[in-house]
């Protein structure tokens, strides 16, 4: 996805939501609410869409560290609840620090450790 920025970005999400999810309405809208800037294509708007509601940020981590979605947990944190009860479930871990599910990969690192110490 080319970079935009982050007010771009949000007029995007903004035209999709008032086109009521139709990617194909929401490039032709931006285009006549917009003149004068670039015009992402449709699937710009599907994919904004889609990683905001994964909890992701667009635009961010495509080559950094971060993987563009808000640090809802600490791993600190996340040991800390564990050191003080050992029978502390990754349910229990995800209601107070919120997983995503494709953290699926964490927690089973996770739960191997935690059973290689029991």
């Amino acid at each position: 996805m080319s970079r935009y920025t982050p007010a771009e970005y949000a007029k995007m999400h903004f035209i999709y939501g008032l086109c009521n999810g139709n990617a194909s309405r929401a490039a032709a809208l931006y285009r006549e609410r917009y003149p004068n800037v670039r015009h992402p294509d449709y699937r710009v708007f599907i994919r904004v869409h889609n990683l905001l509601c994964e909890g992701r940020l667009p635009g961010i981590g495509l080559s950094g560290a971060s993987e563009g979605r808000p640090q809802r947990h600490s791993a600190v944190e996340v040991l800390e609840l564990v050191e003080e009860d050992s029978s502390t479930s990754i349910s229990q871990i995800s209601r107070r620090n919120p997983l995503m599910p494709r953290d699926g990969a964490f927690r089973v690192t996770f739960c191997q450790k935690n059973v290689t110490k029991n």
